[in-house]
């Protein structure tokens, strides 16, 4: 009857899906799953486990999950660490303890800072090229035009393209210089 109750609860309570074996639930380390998901930073998933295991008849022990999951964050929720998790795109998903998120939270802002750069600075290449393959277009287009009309609408449309490519230029050269100065 206990279990029952406690299985019922548990079906109530435990929502998603895990990506968990068979293999993976019957080894049972609940605690070393627990330490690897806190040292992920991932949210509590012990309902996602519970939900893929109970189909063969496993039920993950909360307390080892829990303890694991404690360990991992120690290490997850570290200053270090959030300008990693930050520099890298990661999410962060608000696991840290008040008196550990601060510094995790501070240093991640840094981190995400410099992701965010990097990301415009790499986007702000790729347009370049692209503007520089229209232009080059354009070119080829211009010489192949068969009235003035033609090629003077051609040439507008260079035009635009050489302007957006020399107002990218300036902002990447300011964006390499902010990168320069923030430093890794």
């Amino acid at each position: 009857m206990k279990t029952m109750v406690v299985l019922g609860i548990a079906s109530v309570l435990l929502g998603g899906c895990a990506a968990m074996s068979e293999a993976e639930c019957r080894t049972g380390d609940w605690y070393g799953v627990g330490e690897k998901d806190g040292r992920d930073g991932q949210k509590d998933k012990l309902s996602d486990y519970a939900e893929a295991c109970q189909k063969i008849g496993v039920l993950p022990n909360p307390g080892e999950y829990s303890r694991g999951r404690e360990r991992g964050l120690l290490a997850y929720c570290t200053p270090a660490n959030g300008y990693r998790v930050g520099r890298d795109g990661q999410s962060y998903h608000n696991v840290c303890a008040p008196e550990l998120q601060d510094g995790f939270l501070r240093e991640y802002e840094v981190g995400r800072a410099r992701y965010e750069l990097q990301r415009d600075i790499a986007g702000l290449e790729s347009d370049l090229q692209s503007w520089g393959r229209q232009i080059d277009k354009l070119n080829e287009q211009i010489g192949k035009a068969q009235s003035d009309d033609e090629r003077n609408k051609l040439r507008r449309d260079r035009d635009g393209y050489e302007r957006q490519r020399r107002d990218g230029q300036i902002r990447l050269t300011v964006l390499r210089a902010r990168w320069l100065v923030q430093g890794d």
